[in-house]
């Protein structure tokens, strides 16, 4: 066996308990699947980087390319690291998620044995990626965690003045080299190899022309294995169910369903919630409350919630799922319709998060009996979607394009005064967010505008559904009266170059759309009462 430097296996575990439908990765001879059940085994065997996904999260799935293309450029270091992934959408990995205190996805952890994990950023370059790991590796190996590289007999010594190229040329050449390869940090600008009878046999400042003294020299010709596609990812024209209708109703299901998740999973997931997170979740359930109507038992349960964290200062995971445990809004088997997608990881959970938000502002607008100039709902979802959304390359997104409804004193970001994202953003320019709404009409067009921002973004990304594909909302084909001939015909050049331009037919289309009394029910328990409700609200 070979024993070096870096005896190192990196293992990217993103925690997917089982490989279901769902799961964006399999097993490919690179990346291994992990579950709670042979997670801890496995990264206490080895040095492991862990990353945490969930398959419903946009972001994770625009990643897997990425995160494949960065795992390709290190295939030669399997000799010191492994790749893994485990999706914490599966409730049987929820202990793995407490247990690391995972809140947001995807989020990378590198397990050291001996050593409480490292937290790393999110890598979208080769280079970067590589130098970040090799630097981790080398840290340790000097703080003596991993299998020492002094004394190794007849071993090859690399030397030279940075630890971190030199661990890099190790990890890429040892897995194919006749020889054991061993380091040593020297106070000389040139890389020096010394062979195993203590003879120097190459010295060079050049990195370039050292690596082909070595693959000329020392290097068995070994052939890599191509990476294999995840599941669903590679070509989306495969094993698509058919598409959904064109133009469909508003379902409670997909609501209720995506509010479930909300509370039991994004909410649930914080180890503990205080300071201006519990500031942000005390507002947003204030507006869930009063805006959105989901008939009797789900309204009580709701307003249950709201009521009894109004007077806390802090909220444990364990508390908050004691409080919601026995609701009916977390109990019920509820299914997305409309919202359903292709397959199993698309659409879904934010599909009908927005259909919530849609339905919140065009119920303030309903109810308003006079023009108020606020906009509850814009800074709730401002202050609460940041940090409770487990999606954090969206949250974050979501964060910068309302920043112009926060208040004067208020972060663009969760608790992180002038500290950016730890990911590359789209950034748009301030110019050209749309203006902050100042009136429950404003708040509903508003709300339009910044989703047709955010589909307009997100379109053609691997997250995006094929049989659903992003387009402006709504389209003239849906509202011809919200469209002038002007704007319908730029649309045709390019399917994001224009929106719905006639507000007032828009507000009046987008108030049908979402009001309770348009609402579909299916698979929802609705007494007959709250169905007369909602059809007497609407004549008034």
């Amino acid at each position: 066996m070979v024993q070096s430097l870096l005896p190192v296996f990196l293992c990217i575990v993103i925690s997917n308990a089982g490989v279901y439908a769902a799961s964006l990765y399999k097993s490919d001879g690179q990346i291994m699947v992990l579950t709670s059940k042979n997670f801890s085994d496995f990264v206490q065997a080895q040095p492991t980087l862990v990353q945490f996904y969930l398959h419903s999260c946009g972001a994770c799935q625009n990643y897997v390319p990425i995160f494949k293309r960065i795992i390709k450029s290190v295939a030669g270091w399997q000799w010191a690291f492994r790749t893994a992934v485990v999706d914490c959408a599966d409730p049987l990995n929820e202990k793995l998620i407490e247990e690391h205190n995972i809140s947001s996805f995807p989020t990378f952890l590198f397990f050291l044995k001996g050593t409480a994990p490292v937290r790393v950023n999110k890598m979208f370059d080769e280079d970067a990626f590589r130098k970040k790991i090799a630097g981790i590796l080398v840290e340790e190996q000097q703080h003596n965690r991993l299998i020492p590289g002094q004394e190794i007999p007849d071993a090859v010594t690399i030397s030279g003045p940075d630890a971190r190229i030199i661990a890099m040329i190790i990890l890429d050449f040892q897995m194919n080299s006749s020889v054991i390869l061993r380091s040593q940090i020297s106070e000389d600008s040139q890389f020096r190899l010394v062979d195993r009878t203590g003879k120097v046999a190459f010295t060079s400042s050049d990195e370039d022309a050292f690596r082909h003294f070595l693959t000329k020299n020392y290097v068995t010709v070994h052939k890599e294995q191509p990476l294999q596609d995840s599941p669903g990812l590679s070509n989306p024209a495969e094993n698509q169910t058919s598409p959904v209708a064109y133009s469909m109703p508003v379902y409670a299901a997909d609501i209720i369903a995506s509010l479930q998740y909300l509370l039991v999973r994004d909410v649930g997931i914080k180890a503990t919630i205080k300071g201006s997170d519990l500031d942000a979740l005390k507002e947003f359930m204030a507006v869930v409350s009063k805006y959105l109507n989901l008939g009797r038992r789900y309204n009580e349960d709701v307003a249950y919630l709201r009521k009894h964290i109004e007077g806390m200062s802090e909220i444990t995971r364990k508390e908050w799922h004691e409080l919601v445990a026995g609701l009916n809004i977390s109990t019920d088997q509820v299914q997305h319709i409309a919202c359903r997608g292709s397959k199993p990881y698309l659409r879904g959970y934010p599909c009908g998060l927005w259909i919530m938000f849609h339905s919140m502002s065009v119920n303030r607008f309903l109810q308003s009996k006079k023009p108020e100039p606020k906009a509850p709902i814009a800074h709730a979802l401002n202050r609460f979607v940041p940090r409770f959304f487990s999606c954090s390359y969206c949250a974050y997104h979501f964060a910068r394009l309302t920043s112009n409804v926060r208040l004067s004193h208020e972060d663009v970001y969760p608790d992180s005064l002038n500290e950016e994202p730890p990911f590359p953003l789209v950034v748009p320019d301030p110019s050209s967010l749309p203006a902050a709404p100042k009136s429950s009409r404003d708040e509903v067009l508003w709300l339009n505008t910044v989703h047709n921002l955010v589909n307009k973004r997100l379109s053609g990304n691997p997250s995006e559904d094929p049989a659903a594909p992003k387009v402006v909302f709504p389209s003239p084909e849906q509202c011809r009266a919200c469209w002038s001939p002007a704007a319908q015909a730029k649309l045709k050049r390019d399917k994001f170059s224009a929106t719905p331009d006639k507000t007032d037919e828009l507000l009046a289309y987008l108030v049908h759309h979402y009001r309770p009394s348009s609402w579909r029910w299916d698979g929802i328990s609705v007494s007959f009462e709250d169905v007369s409700h909602f059809s007497r609200f609407a004549s008034h």
